[in-house]
């Protein structure tokens, strides 16, 4: 669920912390203010969640793109 809090604290979240992450997934907390896994694949990602008891419900997913996923611009 992705909520206004979310959206706020998602556009405040530093580019250059996400560059770990570029070609993959993460997964947000609720309010979108901290990564609380990463994984070249959602099972990954969902593999670590289950492991650390973190409620699906309450995560947001994200793929990463990294520079071969950007387009060229023309």
């Amino acid at each position: 669920m992705i909520t206004q809090e979310y959206r706020t604290n998602r556009a405040r979240f530093p580019e250059e912390a996400l560059v770990q992450y570029h070609g993959g997934w993460v997964a947000f907390c609720a309010d979108g203010c901290r990564v609380v896994a990463s994984g070249g694949t959602v099972k990954q990602v969902e593999e670590q969640l289950a492991a650390a008891g973190e409620d699906p419900q309450r995560i947001v997913l994200e793929w990463v793109a990294g520079a071969e996923d950007d387009s060229p611009s023309h």
